[in-house]
């Protein structure tokens, strides 16, 4: 364990607001929300209807179902926003939306570092297919503490801060649009199909904070599994139609963290891959069609060949078609180029992450200077002092370590706090007003 944190454990069973504290810093959303922002309508798989069909006809049907799909989904005129990344499921969205409508008829965004497969990937695709493009680099936003505290309100004050584009310059460029999100469509095809999965509901759930923990650089929490246990989502279906494991996907990470942090309030959002006839088919598929997302890039790759023979994040920077020898060899160098960027900042690697917080937190004066106050907010509300602060920045300024999850986790919390506070404060007033 790094020296960030001590080892001291929590004793005793924890508080509901301790252990929402808790669960902030391990998993980066309080696990007590019960709100469903998008709920997500699991009652229309059938399994036994395409167990036997063939991969050919299997593709065939795929194509269908999306095409009946956006038919339904899509209405000329109005700003139709399609937030492009390095990924598949914009570029799936993209390539079915351009059988309704001309290129010039889009509007597409990319935001995150340069440098990153997401951005130098969405930004080339979308100057490849000639949508109307905009480009928000990170590291020229300067960030303001009254932005982040409307942006904690408008993502229900429950999940991390930093991970989306700035709302107001969105609110400014793109104010009443229809933007059409790829939410959880890696999910739905089967990103997340685990092999073997797990065999109970308590294995899935364990799985899944040992793997969802978003904090890796040091420990920030101090109570074990036991206790978020009992709290988590997910159970109450067959196992058979969907996985333990994604049944607590769903009903955990995507309802506490994935909703709230990516459909924030403020505009119009259609959700093509989820409660459709596409999701249904998906959800149908035998699982071997859906490992590694298998069926929606075979049906992409022969439907949408110019945009699925682009190169893409998922094959770090390369297309399908290169041999996976090369893209492995990628991976691993992309890796010690990682490890060596630490020691020196002059060795560059092609992140496949958003944002570099590692980095901005140390070149970036106002991202800098607004997490550092919110790390002594935080601090000085005594519901974390087991954390040694001061070492974590020495740690991260020397560059022995990177502690951009942590700090900009602790600063999350406190902002999200702070949000909370004047959000009860403003309710308070109203009600005592006659």
């Amino acid at each position: 364990m790094s020296s960030g944190a001590t080892s001291r454990p929590a004793t005793g069973r924890l508080s509901r607001e301790e252990r929402d504290i808790q669960s902030f810093l391990r998993l980066g959303y309080f696990i007590h929300y019960e709100a469903d922002r998008r709920p997500i309508d699991f009652a229309r798989i059938d399994r036994a209807a395409w167990a036997h069909t063939p991969p050919a006809e299997l593709r065939r049907i795929g194509l269908e179902k999306a095409r009946e799909t956006f038919a339904a989904l899509y209405r000329p005129g109005g700003l139709h926003l399609i937030p492009l990344s390095g990924g598949m499921d914009s570029r799936f969205i993209l390539a079915c939306l351009l059988e309704h409508t001309d290129a010039g008829n889009l509007h597409t965004l990319t935001y995150g570092t340069p440098g990153t497969y997401d951005f130098e990937i969405g930004c080339k695709l979308a100057k490849f297919v000639g949508t109307r493009h905009s480009a928000i680099p990170i590291n020229k936003y300067s960030y303001h503490l009254d932005e982040l505290l409307d942006t904690a309100k408008r993502t229900q004050n429950q999940a991390l801060l930093f991970h989306h584009p700035p709302l107001w310059e969105m609110d400014r460029r793109f104010g009443g649009a229809t933007i059409w999100s790829g939410y959880v469509g890696d999910a739905v095809a089967g990103s997340h199909l685990h092999d073997p999965p797990a065999t109970s509901l308590d294995a899935a759930r364990r799985a899944h904070l040992h793997h969802r923990t978003f904090v890796h650089s040091t420990r920030l929490h101090t109570c074990d599994d036991d206790e978020f246990l009992p709290y988590m989502g997910g159970g109450g279906m067959d196992p058979h139609a969907l996985t333990w494991d994604e049944q607590v996907l769903f009903g955990e990470a995507v309802a506490k963290f994935t909703a709230p942090l990516v459909l924030f309030d403020g505009f119009d959002w259609q959700t093509p891959l989820i409660n459709t006839p596409w999701m249904d088919l998906l959800f149908s598929v035998p699982d071997h069609e859906r490992h590694g997302q298998k069926l929606m890039f075979d049906i992409g790759r022969e439907a949408f060949p110019k945009l699925f023979n682009f190169p893409c994040k998922n094959r770090v920077g390369h297309t399908f078609d290169t041999p996976d020898a090369i893209v492995k060899a990628t991976f691993y160098l992309n890796r010690a180029r990682r490890l060596a960027h630490r020691f020196i900042p002059g060795i560059q690697w092609p992140s496949s992450q958003f944002n570099d917080f590692n980095e901005e937190l140390r070149r970036s004066p106002d991202l800098r200077e607004i997490v550092r106050g919110s790390v002594a907010d935080l601090k000085a509300r005594g519901i974390c002092d087991w954390i040694d602060v001061d070492a974590l920045w020495r740690r991260h300024d020397r560059r022995t370590h990177d502690h951009g999850d942590a700090l900009v986790t602790m600063a999350s919390l406190e902002i999200v706090l702070k949000s909370r506070e004047l959000a009860e404060r403003s309710a308070s007033s109203a009600r005592a007003q006659p």
